[in-house]
């Protein structure tokens, strides 16, 4: 089952980017994206999809980057690591992004980005429980689901159980490294990738699955507005500036003082 939609996701990855790795070509990635001194201790682990390598990302990571822990009064240490066409399967195994990846470490340098304009070849990532063991935050927060959410209806529903049986595995993981963990649902898709009532359903049951699972959750469906899906996007899961801002920014509001009230716990 995992297998299965790892597959299908990465399918979709390549649909929208055409493919970026030529059959028999070598491998190649940065190490230190892997392994290395890029991967420190921080007090916040940021991961997540391609939603998180535009202005919603970089935004939430710098906001979160900006705040002082309420007891010490030091700034806050994130380390983040986004990479698009991923999903809770493929972060609870480790798989390669043929479509790009961005992170950005713990002393807020974002040096090692690479985006699909970079044409990176394929890049490969860790489990999460690897970046857990080496960042040992004390709280995670997990962007994800949106993918799921663009996969043909077939393979939706036939995915469906497997994938919300993925969102409390990968939330174990969370737990087993002692790791407060926070899950931000996807924003609403466009109508022509899938119902509002399909959405509804998903980002409520992701919800549930999450918060049986130890996991704090934000539900994007009230803080975001599918009339900013840009009209371009092959998916009907990105957004325009001016949406992406406005979900970021209603996210953030959310988002703050849960954060403060874990530091504080």
């Amino acid at each position: 089952m995992v297998a299965r939609i790892a597959a299908a996701l990465a399918g979709a990855c390549l649909l929208l980017f055409g493919g970026g790795a030529v059959a028999g070509e070598k491998d190649r990635y940065d190490p230190n994206v892997v392994s290395g001194d890029w991967i420190g201790p921080a007090d916040i682990l940021f991961i997540g999809d391609s939603e998180g390598l535009g202005y919603f990302g970089a935004q939430l990571y710098r906001a979160m980057a900006g705040e002082h822990d309420p007891r010490s009064g030091k700034a806050l240490r994130v380390w983040s690591f986004w990479t698009c066409g991923s999903d809770a399967q493929s972060w609870l195994v480790g798989a390669t992004s043929y479509c790009g990846i961005r992170t950005c470490n713990s002393a807020g340098s974002c040096a090692r980005d690479h985006g699909p304009d970079d044409r990176p070849g394929r890049v490969h990532y860790s489990a999460l429980r690897y970046y857990l063991g080496k960042v040992a935050p004390r709280i995670t927060i997990v962007a994800l689901g949106v993918n799921m959410l663009s996969l043909h209806d077939r393979a939706f529903h036939r995915s469906y159980d497997g994938y919300l049986e993925g969102v409390a595995a990968l939330a174990g993981q969370v737990r087993a490294a002692g790791s407060r963990c926070i899950w931000i649902g996807p924003p609403q898709v466009a109508l022509r990738t899938k119902s509002a009532e399909d959405y509804t359903r998903f980002s409520t049951d992701l919800g549930r699955a999450a918060k049986r699972a130890g996991c704090g959750y934000i539900d994007s469906n009230p803080l975001s507005d599918r009339r900013y899906v840009a009209p371009r996007d092959s998916e009907g899961i990105h957004y325009q500036p001016t949406g992406e801002k406005a979900w970021q920014a209603n996210v953030w509001t959310v988002l703050r003082p849960i954060l403060i009230g874990l530091l504080n716990s």
